[in-house]
């Protein structure tokens, strides 16, 4: 297996480039950027307000506005449709969203959940305690999230027939509450999501349960940054800026999770610092952090792990071919290693 990273001359014209495009965009109008976020402002996002509030993107020449979105689905369709420049999402999502609309030819840039969090969330009451229970029951979410957009993968990966489930369909913000409040067995998202979700409603811990979509030999990657065809075709510099003053928020936060939320409360006043701060940490012990992401950094894709999880999203989605590695995931936007490393 290869990675797909830049070529070592790539890395020396990047780290050459970046300065000079940072000192461009401080003596000229900035750029504005529209970027999507996959969920409401909480700790998988606070990594971008960190970045802002240390001025990384001003520096950069960037002018950039970050909107909170209902899912994975919602922040693909935004970007697809050439609304917004850049987003989150997750790789799976945008990959069968191209299949549908070729002429969309979003790419994902930057990887950051290396482990990716889709599951089915329920609580113990309900006797899920494998997928073949999840036949003839009611399960609650949210039509654009990553999760259900790739149930029917999950279900042909557990051997089930989707159609033998129920669907009780919801606002991303009312997924746990259907579930604490009976009205579904199971829901299905990110289980950071689910999982303090499910808190703030006050279900205890020890009653929350997850199967995992990896469980089901799904190994996928998860949520990374993604570029509109436009922004990163006629805009290059400003696209590959985007992505490097991302890269050190998400290295920042990383490194520093109390001053990411610090950042993210000081743009979203209401949120729970100590929830989001746990939800933060989860995704860096869980998602973010892996052997791979360990060797390479964030960011960078193994090329054969990429394609066999393709396979498996195209067989999932009813996919009349398999998308290739390079027909979803675009290199030539990585930051120096640097830039990409994780704390130690």
């Amino acid at each position: 297996m290869t990675n797909l990273t830049m070529s070592r001359r790539g890395f020396i014209t990047t780290a050459i480039a970046a300065p000079l495009v940072l000192k461009a965009g401080s003596s000229s109008a900035a750029t504005p950027v529209k970027f999507s976020l996959a969920a409401p402002f909480d700790g998988s996002n606070a990594a971008f307000f960190l970045a802002q509030q240390n001025g990384w993107y001003k520096e950069a020449g960037l002018d950039c506005q970050f909107d909170t979105g209902a899912g994975s689905g919602e922040a693909v369709s935004r970007v697809g449709s050439g609304v917004y420049d850049a987003g989150i999402a997750d790789i799976n999502t945008m990959a069968e969203f191209n299949a549908r609309n070729a002429s969309a030819a979003i790419r994902n840039v930057y990887m950051v959940y290396f482990r990716s969090p889709l599951c089915v969330a329920t609580l113990t009451k309900s006797g899920i305690a494998k997928p073949a229970d999840l036949v003839g029951k009611t399960i609650g979410a949210a039509a654009p999230d990553g999760a259900y957009r790739l149930f029917k993968t999950y279900a042909k990966a557990v051997e089930i027939d989707p159609a033998a489930v129920k669907w009780n369909m919801v606002g991303l913000q009312l997924r746990e509450a259907v579930l604490a409040g009976g009205d579904a067995d199971a829901i299905l998202g990110f289980d950071s999501t689910m999982y303090f979700g499910l808190m703030k409603a006050g279900i205890k811990p020890e009653d929350i349960r997850f199967l995992y979509y990896s469980d089901a030999g799904l190994d996928l990657y998860g949520n990374g940054i993604i570029l509109s065809d436009k922004f990163r075709t006629q805009n290059a510099p400003a696209a590959r800026a985007l992505v490097e003053a991302s890269a050190r928020g998400w290295q920042a936060a990383a490194k520093d999770p109390k001053a990411a939320i610090a950042a993210l409360k000081a743009h979203a006043p209401l949120i729970n610092a100590d929830l989001e701060e746990q939800k933060l940490l989860w995704l860096i012990k869980n998602q973010m952090t892996t052997a791979e992401s360990r060797a390479n950094g964030l960011g960078a894709v193994d090329a054969g792990r990429l394609a066999k999880s393709l396979e498996a999203v195209a067989a999932g989605f009813g996919l009349s071919s398999v998308p290739k590695p390079d027909e979803v995931f675009d290199p030539s936007f990585l930051p120096a290693a640097a830039v990409r490393k994780l704390p130690a």
